[in-house]
């Protein structure tokens, strides 16, 4: 779904940003939608989530979509996240392209240990890739991501890696028979590393984010620990807020 939902976000900002859809009116509705692109009312609700988080259109239910900007407000630049759950990080691997840069078995020294923290001594498969923008992989990359996945489930994901288009815990869910039931996140200021500068074709030291993903599939089984190093200038992570027990308007 990854392609046609990019596709679908792409023709609908370009239509808003030429008139096609004004400022203050309402687009086609999500079945309307699906017709016209030939796509599944799913791959229509992900572009708009897309539209939406970039700022322009806002939806409330039997409300409608709205047109409230032209262009993004934050200038269009870099690429934009939203990420409310477990199935929004799995859709984000499937809208992006992964480029492997390197494969090694590794055992977590103490320093390493802190960065996954996990316990010094612990093997891991790490795979480094750096994520691209489909469709147009001329752009700078987005971001440089370390997975370590846990000795388990080496051998299993080393011969099933390169057909594997979606992030990596769901080829672990595949493999064990076991859902990843939670991602604990945390996200921190950084500088570009020089071991990742040039694949990133980034200046060694600049600003970024870093974030920092363990996945679990229960409270006491962390499976897969991602880190991953984003360029200011190319990123940003949007999540909304909601106050609890609010009365919705009418």
């Amino acid at each position: 779904m990854g392609t046609r939902y990019a596709n679908v976000a792409k023709e609908l900002t370009e239509a808003i940003a030429t008139g096609r859809y004004p400022v203050g009116s309402l687009l086609p509705n999500e079945l309307e939608l699906a017709e016209r692109f030939s796509v599944s009312r799913s791959t229509i609700r992900a572009a708009m989530r897309e539209l939406q988080t970039s700022g322009l259109v806002s939806r409330k239910k039997s409300a409608g979509t709205k047109v409230e900007a032209s262009s993004p407000p934050h200038g269009g630049s870099g690429f934009v996240q939203a990420l409310g759950s477990i199935e929004a990080v799995q859709q984000f691997g499937r809208e992006t392209v992964r480029d492997i840069q390197d494969v090694a078995d590794e055992v977590a020294d103490d320093e390493l240990a802190v960065r996954l923290g996990c316990r010094a001594g612990r093997r891991w498969l790490r795979i480094s890739s750096v994520r691209l923008i489909p469709g147009d992989e001329t752009k700078l990359p987005i971001c440089w991501t370390d997975i370590y996945i846990d000795a388990a489930f080496a051998s299993d994901v080393r011969a099933r890696m390169k057909d594997h288009a979606g992030i990596f815990s769901t080829l672990v869910e595949q493999i064990s028979g076991r859902q990843i039931t939670e991602i604990r996140q945390d996200i921190c200021a950084s500088g570009v590393p020089g071991r990742i500068a040039s694949a990133m074709r980034a200046e060694t030291g600049s600003y970024a984010l870093e974030i920092r993903r363990q996945y679990y599939q229960s409270p006491s089984s962390l499976v897969e620990v991602s880190l991953s190093v984003h360029p200011a200038d190319r990123y940003r992570y949007s999540i909304r807020l909601t106050r609890q027990g609010a009365c919705q308007p009418k």
